[in-house]
């Protein structure tokens, strides 16, 4: 089962996150999934809010994309630590000053899998500091209904 679920993951960030598929999620997550995608902000209840999520992120960032660093499963658990790549799509957050390269974030996320392998719950952490040296945080916070 933890192989199935980490494909299930590596799927998530691959043609969900990073390639945009939506209409997959269905297959992804239990209609009814709770996660905690960044720090600063509370859960999101149930696969359409998820949704939403990704949306803004999509919508604000270009060139989305993600790396898996390392992965492991026990049981109906997955960790995965991640790098993401983006560019901002008002163009100005595609330099990180101090790099000259795009915006790169990396974080780890924990899921819960139920008996089909669908994500039930889901805990992130990340960089949230790269966000928030760029010009676009106020925007996605914003976006988010979080305050900084």
């Amino acid at each position: 089962m933890s192989e199935q679920n980490m494909q299930i993951v590596q799927r998530l960030l691959q043609e969900v996150w990073t390639q945009g598929n939506l209409s997959i999620l269905p297959e992804l997550m239990a209609e009814e999934t709770v996660a905690y995608p960044m720090p600063q902000m509370g859960a999101l209840n149930g696969r359409e809010e998820y949704r939403n999520f990704i949306a803004v992120y999509k919508g604000i960032f270009l060139d989305m994309s993600f790396e898996i660093q390392d992965q492991f499963g026990a049981a109906d658990k997955v960790a995965t630590r991640w790098i993401s790549r983006v560019t901002d799509a008002s163009g100005d957050a595609t330099q990180d000053a101090a790099s000259g390269e795009q915006l790169t974030i990396d974080g780890i996320t924990l899921t819960h899998h139920d008996d089909t392998g669908r994500i039930v719950a889901e805990w992130a952490t990340w960089d949230t500091q790269s966000l928030l040296q760029s010009a676009t945080a106020p925007q996605v916070f914003e976006q988010l209904s979080i305050k900084i």
